[in-house]
């Protein structure tokens, strides 16, 4: 009788133990869960955001400049709009991947304006992949391509909204720079073509290509006299070498009665070799084909003479790859940049010509980017002459 009072007293206390444990656990999940919800919801408010001094007189002043800080409408975006998702796990990721952040605070790492700017193209990026990753998640948690009137917007901008729509492109393929001061796309470009343009090369290779705008000399040394002005990207046969001055054939198309000037390939106007007038004699003539689009003949050119070896690649790709970035970088700013081989030589030549006046590309880099989507366009592809 004493033993099965014991017993069910202890099955009572176990019971007890147990809900007072459950209960116990169930308040604790309960203050673990606000206490983790109201510290992510704290940290995402934008006075968090700016209570460090980097975030706050750097990348916050540039953003009250901006329609996502004030406009006509009074809808304000703030940081956690654009850079914290609204789903819970996606959130939760997010959260932790920021905490590195807190080491680059803690070193200091862009606490002075300077190291800013030093990294500021780093850190767009590392955003701008992370969007491009989640299809601008945070961007279309306010814009819906669904609820967009094209008809209120500019010409234009529908246009091109609608073109990046049907492409399958994201939001930030297109709006960089749009919150924040955009870094210096070129900066890099520039750094990659100056290495590539100063380095040396051994030229093996019979076919060498012109590096840059440089002259053709009838003898070796710059002092010769000059038969003509060679556009980068030019592909030319080496015959012979003199010390710094490799002896080449530069060969093409001329049109017509233009004697002054010789295209890469019959039919299309993407200019190989300006010649001077004393030159003119000197150009080898070969076979001569109707061209019917330009109701005149064509006429196989080739000139000899000698450029400095310093102006020569033997490696195409690696020059192809420099003028992609130059483009890239110039012409990808507004707008992502167009395929090459989605326009013709003609349409390039007229659009490099309209924009780049609204791009800092010299006039070297435009000579150099209109030759790579000439002769990656549309109309040029599969030929080789």
């Amino acid at each position: 009788m004493a033993g099965r009072f014991r017993n069910a007293i202890r099955s009572r206390m176990s019971w007890a133990a147990f809900g007072v444990v459950l209960f116990g656990g169930i308040i604790a999940g309960i203050v673990l869960w606000g206490g983790v919800h109201t510290a992510m919801d704290y940290s995402s408010r934008t006075e968090f955001c700016i209570s460090c001094h980097e975030m706050r007189d750097f990348v916050y002043e540039e953003y009250k400049e901006t329609p996502h800080f004030s406009n006509p409408s009074g809808v304000q975006a703030t940081c956690s709009d654009c850079h914290v998702p609204e789903q819970w796990g996606p959130k939760i990721v997010d959260k932790i991947m920021a905490s590195r952040e807190l080491y680059g605070w803690a070193i200091g790492k862009i606490d002075t304006p300077e190291k800013f700017e030093a990294h500021r193209l780093e850190l767009a990026e590392r955003v701008w992949d992370h969007m491009e990753a989640t299809d601008s998640r945070e961007c279309r948690s306010c814009h819906s391509d669904q609820a967009m009137d094209f008809h209120a917007q500019a010409p234009e901008a529908a246009k091109q909204m609608q073109v990046g729509f049907a492409k399958g492109e994201t939001c930030i393929d297109c709006h960089k720079g749009i919150a924040h001061n955009m870094p210096d796309l070129a900066k890099r470009a520039r750094e990659e073509a100056i290495a590539f343009m100063e380095g040396t090369e051994t030229l093996d290779s019979d076919n060498v290509w012109t590096k840059r705008t440089t002259a053709l000399y009838a003898a070796p040394g710059s002092d010769a006299d000059k038969l003509g002005t060679v556009l980068p990207g030019v592909e030319i046969e080496k015959l012979d070498g003199d010390g710094d001055f490799a002896k080449v054939r530069v060969s093409g198309w001329q049109a017509g009665e233009v004697v002054r000037g010789q295209y890469a390939m019959f039919g299309h106007r993407i200019l190989n070799l300006s010649i001077s007038g004393s030159a003119v004699d000197g150009v080898e003539k070969g076979d001569t084909r109707f061209y019917s689009d330009g109701n005149q003949d064509w006429t196989e050119s080739a000139l000899e003479g000698w450029i400095a070896l310093t102006d020569l690649t033997a490696d195409p790709d690696k020059l192809w790859t420099v003028a992609n970035a130059i483009y890239v970088s110039q012409c990808g700013v507004c707008h992502s940049a167009a395929a090459p081989d989605s326009r013709g030589v003609l349409a390039w030549q007229a659009d490099v010509q309209a924009y780049q006046p609204r791009t800092s590309l010299t006039a070297e880099e435009g000579r150099l980017v209109l030759r790579y989507l000439q002769l990656h366009s549309s109309d040029i592809a599969g030929q080789t002459n």
